[in-house]
């Protein structure tokens, strides 16, 4: 299997994971998704810098399925009132980043004191960025 397809799985990992639990009703303890998928997304951006090619490109495509259900996410609950939101949209761009919604709900408490979904949700995508970003400077580094 060649790297590229490999990284088109790992990309594809942590919104396979964000569909079975609400798919299947699975209850998956938060703490340990987040630990779990940190580690894994932390070792997704070290591999990425090993792939051929220029590494701002394996960035980008680290992290296209990351970008793409952002700004699904954004258009669909920033941008859109309620009446205005498809709902099958807005539901499939909150399974990308579903792994770090504990650090988006402990992250949100302790800046703004209060729970607001789409505030969770914004931190928990730009965490998943700093730990994908944090590993692929760590693998760069590595590869030296």
């Amino acid at each position: 299997m060649t790297e590229n397809k490999k990284l088109l799985i790992w990309i594809l990992i942590p919104f396979i994971y964000g569909l079975l639990p609400t798919t299947f009703m699975l209850v998956i303890p938060p703490l340990l998704s987040q630990l779990v998928f940190t580690v894994f997304w932390f070792w997704v951006g070290m591999k990425t810098p090993h792939l051929r090619g220029n590494n701002i490109k394996n960035f980008i495509i680290g992290n296209s399925i990351w970008l793409l259900s952002f700004a699904l996410y954004l258009w669909q609950f920033v941008l859109l009132n309620d009446e205005s939101r498809n709902m099958f949209l807005a539901l499939i761009s909150q399974y990308y980043m579903h792994s770090f919604l504990w650090s988006g709900t402990r992250l949100t408490l302790w800046f703004s004191g209060g729970l607001y979904g789409t505030t969770i949700t914004i931190i928990s995508y730009l965490s998943m960025l700093l730990v994908f970003s944090l590993g692929f400077l760590v693998g760069k580094i590595r590869s030296r």
